[in-house]
């Protein structure tokens, strides 16, 4: 840091010497003229003198959605990033970094960066021209103050004519600072409909039905307390591959204790590789495997009796007669009806069931209160798993019938453990049911609140807690929509009408919404589209207006840990933004100003984060500002240590309130699946199932447009077993089109025995430029469960045959890959 203000000021690059320099594409942005002083630096200074000379070093925080969130320390010298290398947080056992996050010094001068603020040639307020959105839009420069007021008077026109709900405000994931409690204060004060979710929330929410927490995955122990799990159920998740963050390390320091490692997935992944026990279950037939492993800990009696009795519904008993539990209030003159009723053992005496309150409750068998013919919560569910005996299920799942005993006889009898589920899980329509499954599951074997415990792939970790400055209590918020609901809503006024999109760090066109081109055509019905990104995406190739925004190393924030570690960290700023680069907030306080709610914002970046953070009694923000980390200590290490909070402050081991679908009701779990039933009406014309995994090389579809990334990773490729390959004819390293009745990609064919038969991957994150033709999410669909309302990216079947005459010369003359490369027009150069 300097001495100045305590952040490093520094111009990267000044004035026109940044345009004329970095405006250029190709490996030779790196080594251009720039200025220092009255010195300058060869613009071919290669070798020892890279990193040799005094360095300037600020710590920052590397921010994008991948659970890392890593403090590091950036080296400048004559006024250019040169080196990035991680930085120890407060608690130094949470030093992480991964290759990406060292690439940032490719990325902040990356040509695809957007320079200036820029208008849709062709688009106005009142004559939009939504054809002209899309591969061969043009745009022009405009000032910042032109943009601004193009936004907020077309946002006044459509409240005074249509409502304020007819604005939309989407946020997405790629920045984990602050900006977005700015972002739905503004959204909130105007009346705007905001953006419920809708990825990846699939398991968390199950999970919550039964615990009474958790929305996309549940909380789990802090990633410092998983060397103490004896047993690790990795279910769906390649945590050793394409997590960065340190949790896999922990994983690690587990199995160097005892641990025993399963893997759950249907790809023998890397994390497979290093693992005790893997169990190939097929695509979709999770929650059959989970009450295979039910029957298991049933039929051989491993479950935890005290567990069972103190912290859940277990012993609770189920009317026959309704399907409802038995409540206190219909058994005692003062009962509550929040309270449900167990028999103790021997004496069969009811008693009401408190929270965290053990006793000689009966687990099992079947009673007569009051004249009311009841039986156990536990009881129903023994009955529900009985008919999913390992020997049963075998086939169905493609996994071994001892192996399954083996895994949860793991779990159930060695001690702490968990199982680390993954999002992957909730990519299938219904993948809350396995949500539902494995917290029950986990029931049966205590497995809460105890050190060793693990609920899902990583960990907890800390975010700023500001209150209700989001959502102030004298604004009228509008209402809220789920991401599937786009569509409609936009196209058919269903639930209500949108006309307008305000978005922020989202890419949705270029890798985060499915069935893309049903989202095309959502986006021409709009009056008015409005794109903040730090690059030229696909996203941003449909805007009409476009709000360039600056790296995160020329932007000062707070960065939380959600997802990764206990920690807040400061992101100090680097350099001064290039071009006109504004930090998300100089817009969002400029249409609070035009919009008349100027005076509910600070006015500066800087004045806001400290309001935030004043907000927050466990962080203080000069603390965080000199250290760069605060751990934040009430964040609990060990979860679920006081009771759940449901109607009965207890696990729920059934459910008397479930929601139903399909005619299926979730009282217990019950298996539902869509495409991926065997049986499934598109199973002939489309036999193969088709995910994208995540990759490695990206973090969604950020960092695609690295040069070191793209020399190891070029294009977007098929992997697909070679028995099915060679069934359609097809050679490893084919081109092959992937098609389904929704639309179509060409990629090539690469021969994959992790995957078995009747499963392919192309990974996540590629850009529509990436492809031969067409792109990976013109495949998938945007119908969802009525429960879950999470898009099912899994749930996808395609067909696959060899291309014919595929021009691929775009990977030898326009990829950006190799030290020469050069990238696409970089919004109005």
């Amino acid at each position: 840091m300097s001495d100045s203000d305590g952040v490093n000021r520094r111009d990267v690059l000044k004035a026109s010497g940044a345009v004329a320099a970095l405006g250029l594409g190709g490996g030779g942005y790196f080594q251009t003229l720039v200025e220092s002083g009255d010195d300058q630096v060869s613009q071919r200074d290669t070798g020892f003198t890279s990193f040799v000379g005094q360095n300037e070093v600020t710590q920052t925080v590397c921010s994008p959605n991948c659970r890392g969130k890593c403090p590091i320390d950036v080296h400048v010298r004559d006024g250019q990033i040169r080196k990035i290398e991680p930085h120890p947080p407060e608690d130094e056992q949470y030093k992480r970094a991964c290759v990406l996050g060292l690439s940032h010094t490719q990325r902040v001068y990356d040509p695809t960066r957007l320079k200036y603020p820029m208008k849709r040639a062709g688009w106005s307020p009142d004559e939009p021209n939504p054809e002209g959105r899309g591969p061969d839009a043009e745009f022009e420069r405009v000032s910042w103050d032109e943009a601004l007021d193009l936004v907020a008077d077309k946002m006044q026109a459509l409240k005074s004519e249509q409502g304020a709900e007819s604005v939309l405000f989407h946020e997405g994931s790629g920045n984990y600072g602050q900006t977005g409690k700015s972002f739905k204060r503004l959204a909130s004060l105007f009346g705007a409909t905001q953006s419920a979710w809708g990825i990846d929330a699939n398991v968390g929410r199950g999970f919550n039905r039964v615990t009474g927490t958790g929305f996309f995955l549940p909380p789990t122990n802090e990633a410092e307390d998983w060397e103490n799990a004896n047993t690790i159920i990795v279910w769906g998740s390649d945590i050793f591959s394409s997590q960065f963050q340190m949790d896999a390390s922990k994983i690690l320091d587990a199995i160097e204790n005892g641990a025993k490692l399963v893997v759950v997935d249907p790809v023998y992944t890397t994390t497979a590789s290093k693992a005790d026990l893997w169990l190939p279950v097929k695509p979709g037939k999770d929650v059959h495997l989970a009450l295979a492993m039910m029957h298991t800990v049933f039929e051989e009696e491993t479950y935890d009796e005290d567990f069972l009795r103190k912290r859940t519904t277990g012993p609770a008993l189920v009317r026959k007669d309704t399907g409802e539990l038995l409540k206190a209030s219909e058994v005692f003159e003062d009962g509550d009806e929040d309270q449900v009723v167990a028999v103790e053992q021997g004496t069969d005496s009811p008693v009401a069931l408190e929270p965290e309150t053990g006793g000689p409750y009966a687990l099992f068998g079947e009673y007569t209160v009051d004249g009311i013919d009841c039986e156990t919560a536990l009881t129903r569910l023994r009955d529900h798993v009985s008919d999913y005996a390992p020997e049963a299920v075998a086939e169905k799942t493609g996994v071994n019938a001892e192996n399954i005993r083996t895994a949860i006889r793991w779990l159930a009898t060695r001690g702490p453990g968990g199982i680390a589920s993954s999002y992957a899980l909730g990519r299938y329509k219904h993948g809350h049911i396995f949500g539902q499954a494995y917290a029950m599951l986990m029931g049966l074997t205590g497995d809460y609140g105890r050190h060793g415990n693990i609920h899902a792939h990583h960990s907890g970790g800390a975010t700023l807690a500001a209150g209700d400055w989001a959502a102030p209590e004298d604004a009228d918020p509008g209402p809220s929509m789920f991401f599937p609901e786009y569509p409609d809503a936009m196209i058919d006024g269903d639930p209500h009408e949108i006309r307008a999109v305000y978005s922020i760090e989202s890419n949705m066109m270029g890798n985060q919404f499915p069935d893309r081109q049903r989202f095309k055509e959502a986006i021409r019905s709009l009056e008015m589209y409005v794109v903040a990104d730090m690059h030229h995406t696909d996203t941003v190739q449909h805007a009409d207006i476009i709000f360039p925004v600056p790296h995160w190393f020329e932007q000062e924030d707070i960065s939380s840990g959600w997802g990764s570690h206990p920690h807040l960290g400061y992101r100090h700023k680097v350099q001064e933004p290039l071009w006109e680069t504004k930090d998300d907030y100089y817009a969002i306080r400029g249409l609070a100003e035009r919009l008349g709610f100027g005076d509910r914002f600070p006015e500066t970046k800087r004045d806001m984060l400290r309001e935030l953070t004043s907000r927050d009694d466990a962080i203080d923000f000069d603390t965080l500002f000199e250290q760069g980390t605060q751990k934040k200590e009430t964040v609990p290490i060990v979860k679920y240590t006081d009771e759940f909070p449901t109607e009965t402050g207890r696990i729920k081991m059934y459910d008397d309130d479930a929601p139903s679908e399909e005619g299926v009701t979730f009282d217990v779990p019950r298996p539902l699946e869509d495409r991926t039933a065997d049986d499934h009406e598109k199973a002939e014309e489309y036999p193969l199932l088709f995910m994208q995994k995540h990759s490695r090389f990206r973090i969604h579809s950020q960092y695609e447009m690295l040069n070191w990334v793209r020399e190891i990773n070029p294009e977007p490729q098929l992997d697909i077993h070679p028995a099915d390959a060679k069934a359609r004819g097809i050679e490893d390293g084919d081109y092959v089109r992937v098609y389904n009745d929704r639309g179509e990609m060409v990629v090539k064919a690469k021969y994959n025995e992790a995957f078995q038969p009747g499963l392919v991957n192309t990974d996540q994150g590629w850009w529509s430029r990436d492809y031969v033709k067409g792109h990976h999410n013109d495949l998938t669909h945007n119908e969802v469960s009525d429960i879950g309302q999470t898009m099912a990216f899994y749930d996808v079947r395609i067909e696959v045959e060899p291309a014919d005459d595929v021009d691929v010369s775009k990977y030898a003359e326009g990829n950006p890959a190799g030290s020469d490369a050069t990238a696409s027009h970089a919004g109005g150069d």
